[in-house]
C-alpha cells in the first residue's frame, strides 16, 4: 500500500517542484538549491512523524492501558491491530472536540512546527531566497518534500482515504502559505507575520485531519469531511494561481526595469 501511494504521489511532486522552479524568474534556482529544500522537507516529515508517533503512543497508553498494549505487542500476530483497536476506542469514547485537540497537538503543531524549523534551516544564509515570493516558492518545495516521505510511510486509514491523501498535494499548500508569511516577516522585518505563517497551516491541517478521523461516527462528519476536502482543494488552487500570477508580475517588473 505504501509503495503504491508513493508511486502515485511522486509524479505530482515532481511536476510541482519543476513548476515552482520555473516560477522563480529572478535569480533562478539551481539543482543544489532545490535538492537542499527537498531534503529539508523530507527531514521535516521524519521529525514531525516521530513527534506525532510519540504523542499517539502516549494517547494509546491512556486509552487502552499499558498492560493491554504490552500484551498485544508481545504477540506478533496482534501487533498490526494496535491502531485498529485504538481507533475503535476513539470512535466510541472521544468527542469531535477531543479529536480536534488531539490532532491539533499531535499532528498540526508537531508537523507544521517541524516544517517551519526546516524551512528556516533550508533557506538560512542562502542567496537564492531574498523576497517573500522566493520564500513562498521555497515553502512549497519543502512541503512537497514532506509529502514524498509521508506518502512512503503513511498507512493510517482505509484504502480510499490513503489513496486520496497520496493524490492531494496539501502539504505543498501548507508549505507555500507558511513560506509566504515567513518571507513577508523577513522582508519587512515585522515579526507579526510569523504568527499566521504557523497558525494558518496548523489550523487547516488540523481541521482536515480531524474531519477524516471523525468519519464513521455519523453522517454529519461525512459532510464535514466533504466540506474540508472542498476547502483544501480551493486553498490549493488559490495558492497555485497566486504564485503563478506573482511570478509573472515579478518577471514583468524585471523586464520593465531593464
Amino acid at each position: 500500500m505504501n509503495i503504491i501511494c508513493a508511486l502515485l504521489s511522486l509524479p505530482i511532486s515532481i511536476v510541482l517542484i519543476r513548476w515552482l522552479m520555473r516560477c522563480k524568474k529572478e535569480n533562478p534556482f539551481v539543482r543544489g538549491n532545490v535538492r537542499r529544500l527537498v531534503i529539508a522537507g523530507i527531514l521535516s516529515g521524519i521529525v514531525g512523524s516521530i513527534v506525532t508517533g510519540i504523542f499517539l503512543a502516549i494517547n494509546a497508553v491512556r486509552l487502552f492501558g499499558l498492560d493491554n498494549l504490552i500484551a498485544v505487542i508481545q504477540n506478533p500476530e496482534n501487533t498490526g491491530k494496535i491502531m485498529e483497536i485504538v481507533n475503535d476506542v476513539q470512535k466510541r469514547e472521544i468527542s469531535f472536540a477531543q479529536t480536534f485537540v488531539a490532532q491539533l497537538i499531535g499532528v498540526g503543531f508537531a508537523e507544521e512546527l517541524s516544517r517551519y524549523f526546516f524551512l528556516r534551516m533550508g533557506t538560512r544564509k542562502q542567496a537564492f531566497a531574498k523576497t517573500w515570493l522566493d520564500y513562498t516558492i521555497c515553502g512549497g518545495i519543502v512541503g512537497t518534500g514532506f509529502t514524498i516521505i509521508e506518502d512512503l510511510f503513511y498507512s493510517s486509514g482505509g484504502f480510499i482515504t490513503t489513496i486520496f491523501r497520496s493524490l492531494m498535494p496539501f502539504h505543498f499548500t501548507y508549505g507555500a502559505i507558511m513560506g509566504y508569511f515567513v518571507g513577508k516577516a523577513i522582508e519587512t522585518g515585522q515579526k507579526k507575520y510569523y504568527v499566521p505563517g504557523i497558525m494558518i497551516p496548523v489550523l487547516l491541517h488540523t481541521l482536515f485531519d480531524s474531519s477524516l478521523h471523525a468519519l464513521g461516527r455519523n453522517d454529519l462528519y461525512i459532510i464535514l469531511a466533504a466540506v474540508m476536502f472542498i476547502v483544501s482543494i480551493g486553498v490549493t488552487a488559490f495558492m497555485i494561481v497566486k504564485i503563478n500570477r506573482w511570478s509573472k508580475a515579478a518577471a514583468e517588473k524585471i523586464a520593465a526595469e531593464e
